[in-house]
């Protein structure tokens, strides 16, 4: 699970992130920090780039854009992610119905004493979440178990699998990580409509390949990974 932390107090964002990645180390759950930053332009341009699950948001960062207007930005473009606000701002809890973000918790910073547990309470509760995201069929993604950790991949994002070598293990290749898990192709072969099954080794997402050579029977993708395919599936796919 992605975590985005967003607070203008730099104690506060210190406070915040060694907490998270305290815990998150402390249970080895997959949970990480993918930034911590004072600007909310940095979390605008990071969250175009990459999936994030949960969001941690003050409300008065100190800029032009408040943490409500981030969080409506966030919430227009992720209707599934997790936001919490953390603020002194008690006042302005109102608003986040008119912004229509749907927040999962209103933190207090000035219940000093309290903020620590409100903030690993949220963080546990929106990775409960994450973690049955994967579950509801409405949602595009696929839900692997690696290790202890758990990670949600949207169909978007997945360019093939592959047999893996090790007996009873795939490997799903994305645009630049590859995973390996337990389990077998035949369990990814209805997938999707943008899925095909070009070899007994591996099943292409069609909207990554880049071009096709029928001479080598090879499958070249977008992030230049090549795929195997055999003649009767390679005629198939054109």
């Amino acid at each position: 699970m992605n975590v985005v932390i967003c607070e203008d107090n730099l104690e506060q964002l210190s406070e915040i992130t060694k907490t998270i990645h305290n815990y998150a180390l402390m249970e080895d759950n997959g949970i990480m920090i993918g930034l911590s930053t004072t600007n909310p332009l940095e979390v605008v341009d990071y969250a175009e780039k990459n999936k994030v699950d949960c969001y941690f948001i003050d409300i008065d960062l100190n800029h032009e854009m408040t943490g409500l207007k981030l969080a409506s930005n966030i919430r227009q473009s992720d209707p599934i992610c997790c936001i919490i606000f953390v603020t002194t701002h008690s006042e302005m809890s109102y608003l986040t119905f008119t912004y229509k973000v749907a927040a999962l918790d209103f933190i207090l910073k000035d219940e000093v004493d309290l903020v620590e547990a409100r903030v690993l309470n949220a963080l546990k509760e929106a990775h409960r979440r994450y973690q049955q995201i994967g579950q509801d069929k409405a949602v595009n993604l696929v839900k692997l178990k690696v290790g202890s950790r758990t990670r949600n991949i949207e169909f978007h994002d997945i360019y093939f699998f592959e047999a893996s070598p090790n007996p009873h293990k795939l490997i799903i290749h994305l645009h630049n990580e590859q995973i390996e898990f337990s389990g077998r192709l035949k369990n990814y072969d209805k997938l999707g409509e943008h899925f095909y099954r070009c070899h007994k080794s591996y099943i292409i997402n069609k909207q990554h390949i880049q071009q096709i050579d029928v001479a080598e029977r090879m499958i070249i993708m977008r992030n230049g990974e090549t795929c195997l395919a055999s003649s009767r599936l390679l005629k198939g796919l054109l």
